[in-house]
């Protein structure tokens, strides 16, 4: 594994995890959720270098040890600039790999940010993974006017309760019988109270990142967004069951109702009984990992 910066949008310093492989198969993005960090993926990105396919995971900006303002993405149009940093990744990337395939990968928050990078960029991809994918909301333009007046009234850097509950509120809700508030993560325990005790997780959002994550699921959920397709590129839509954030039954379709009538055909669906939203840190990831390579490998 090998550390790197490189310099996103606005200078920008992005911190960069990379998993080389000579002659790789093909190299994987990884755009992680949010109120995590890449350091949470290398588990699964030694075991697919270690079957031919390089790895790239990055720290989204305002997350990980070398964040200088944790929490905090932007003042004012975080939205363009996490997809102008995932852009400077991709060209990283071709730039050290050649013309080895690219393939997206996004998890939660970052399912959403790989969805609205295929608004534009789709063609750079040659096949796209995203897990614990957020449904889209029809409540979301209300959530950007939200966020706009609370951030142009409270500070872009301040944080406001409010906001955090209206993102995240119904998921804590989500598990009846819980013993933690982050219980919706997984079943796996070990797991949650590895999240908690993490200062890297779980940190407090700006509201200046609150904002850029509703403008993000807003324009996630619209179809027309969506330009000039690599329509038959594969895409897999990866969840837990009894994840909140797929939206159950109901959302999980909806998920795939929006990029199908963006032009997309090829999509895929697995969904795992008994996991939630981090199925990679499920104890029975073995069998996700699996399913995630084989459809790397068709």
């Amino acid at each position: 594994m090998e550390n790197l910066f490189i310099e996103g949008a606005q200078g920008y310093k992005l911190s960069l995890a990379l998993f080389p492989v000579e002659k790789p198969k093909a190299v994987l993005q990884i755009v992680h959720g949010m109120q995590e960090h890449k350091e949470r993926y290398y588990a699964f990105g030694e075991f697919l270098a270690s079957h031919g396919y390089a790895v790239v995971v990055s720290d989204m900006r305002g997350h990980g040890v070398d964040a200088p303002e944790l929490g905090h993405i932007a003042d004012k149009g975080g939205e363009n600039i996490l997809l102008d940093d995932q852009r400077a990744i991709y060209e990283c990337i071709k730039e050290k790999f050649g013309d080895a395939p690219v393939y997206l990968f996004g998890h939660s928050m970052g399912s959403i940010i790989a969805r609205v990078l295929m608004q534009s960029d789709s063609k750079k991809y040659a096949k796209a993974i995203l897990s614990g994918y957020v449904s889209p909301n029809p409540a979301s333009p209300v959530a950007v006017f939200l966020g706009n007046i609370v951030r142009g009234c409270s500070g872009a850097k301040k944080s406001s309760k409010m906001l955090a509950s209206l993102a995240l509120g119904p998921y804590t809700k989500a598990v009846k019988e819980r013993k933690t508030d982050l219980d919706w993560l997984s079943y796996n325990e070990e797991n949650v109270a590895k999240y908690i005790e993490d200062p890297y997780c779980g940190i407090t959002f700006s509201n200046g990142s609150f904002s850029a994550l509703f403008h993000l699921l807003n324009w996630m959920g619209k179809a027309k967004r969506y330009q000039d397709v690599h329509a038959d590129m594969p895409i897999l839509l990866a969840g837990g069951e009894e994840d909140p954030c797929t939206g159950g039954e109901k959302g999980r379709a909806n998920s795939k109702k929006v990029l199908e009538k963006a032009g997309f055909t090829d999509i895929s669906v697995i969904t795992y009984p008994k996991m939630r939203h981090e199925i990679l840190n499920e104890k029975e990831c073995a069998k996700v990992y699996q399913d995630i390579l084989d459809f790397m490998e068709k």
